[in-house]
C-alpha cells in the first residue's frame, strides 16, 4: 500500500469512526455517553487540522454552541492549569474575543499561563471558605490533578499516586470562594465558569450565591458522578446539557430560552 493509499484509508476510517460515534450518541442520553463525546472531540481534531477547540473532552465546543457562538463574552477558568493544555477557556479568548480570568494556585503552572494567556491569572485555590489550606501539588505524573487536601477524594488520589511517575508536595495556599473571585475580578455575571478543582466542586457550589450572580454556562468536573451536583444546579435554574469526560455542562434557563 502506497503512502497516499494509506492516507486515504486513514481518512476513511476516521470518517467511519465519526459517523459511528454520532449514531451511538443519538441512542444514549445517560452519563455513559461521556467517553464517546470525548472521542468524538478527538476524532474531529484529527480530521480537521484547523479544528479550533482546545479542551480535553469538547467542553469548549459544547459551551460555544450553547452560547450561540457569542463574541465578546466573559469567562472564569478555575483550576486553569497552564492556560493551554486541555484549556476550557482558551478558545473563547482566542477566537471569540472574550475576556476573563484564570485561577491557578500552583505557581509553576500559573507562571506559564501568564506568559501564554492575555487574561489575568489569580493565585488562589477555590474552596467553600476564604482563608488558607493545605494543597496537594502533583509535581510529576498527573500534574493537572492537584487539589486541596481536605476535599481530594481518597479513591481518586490513590489512583493518581499509583502512577509510576508520581511525585507530590504539600503546600499552603490562599483560598477564596467563587463569589470572592467574581468580586475581585469585577465580573458579576460571567458567561462561562469552568470549575475543575479535583473533588472540591460540590462544596464550592453549595456556598455560591446563585441569586446574586447569573452565569450563562458552567463546566463542572464531577469525578465522583455525585447526583447532588445536578440537583443543586437544577434547583438554581440550570439544565444539564452534556457530559464531556468527567465534566458536566450546565446552561442557564435564560440562555436556553434565548436560543429557542
Amino acid at each position: 500500500m502506497t503512502p497516499n493509499e494509506r492516507l486515504k484509508r486513514a481518512r476513511k476510517d476516521l470518517k467511519q469512526a465519526h459517523d459511528d460515534l454520532i449514531e451511538g450518541l443519538k441512542k444514549n442520553h445517560s452519563r455513559q455517553r461521556a467517553p464517546f463525546v470525548r472521542m468524538l472531540h478527538e476524532v474531529r481534531g484529527m480530521m480537521n487540522q484547523s479544528y479550533p477547540y482546545f479542551s480535553q473532552a469538547g467542553q469548549d465546543q459544547i459551551v460555544d454552541r450553547a452560547m450561540g457562538g457569542k463574541h465578546g463574552g466573559t469567562f472564569v477558568d478555575i483550576g486553569g492549569y497552564d492556560g493551554v493544555s486541555g484549556s476550557n477557556s482558551l478558545y473563547f479568548e482566542k477566537w471569540r474575543g472574550w475576556t476573563g480570568i484564570l485561577v491557578e494556585p500552583v505557581e509553576t503552572h500559573r507562571k506559564k499561563a501568564e506568559t501564554l494567556r492575555a487574561c489575568p491569572c489569580l493565585p488562589y485555590a477555590v474552596s467553600d471558605t476564604r482563608g488558607k489550606a493545605d494543597f496537594i501539588t502533583v509535581t510529576q505524573g498527573y500534574t493537572q490533578m492537584s487539589g486541596l487536601a481536605d476535599t481530594y477524594p481518597s479513591d481518586l488520589l490513590k489512583r493518581v499516586r499509583a502512577d509510576k511517575r508520581h511525585a507530590e508536595e504539600e503546600i499552603s495556599v490562599e483560598t477564596r470562594t467563587i463569589a470572592d473571585i467574581l468580586d475581585e475580578a469585577q465580573i458579576s455575571d460571567p458567561d462561562f465558569i469552568s470549575l475543575d478543582i479535583e473533588g472540591g466542586e460540590l462544596a464550592a457550589l453549595k456556598v455560591f450565591p446563585f441569586a446574586k450572580h447569573r452565569v450563562g454556562a458552567w463546566s463542572i468536573e464531577n469525578n465522583a458522578a455525585t447526583p447532588e451536583v445536578a440537583e443543586l444546579m437544577k434547583a438554581n435554574g440550570y439544565k444539564l446539557v452534556e457530559f464531556c469526560g468527567p465534566d458536566e455542562i450546565y446552561v442557564s434557563e435564560e440562555v436556553l430560552s434565548k436560543a429557542k
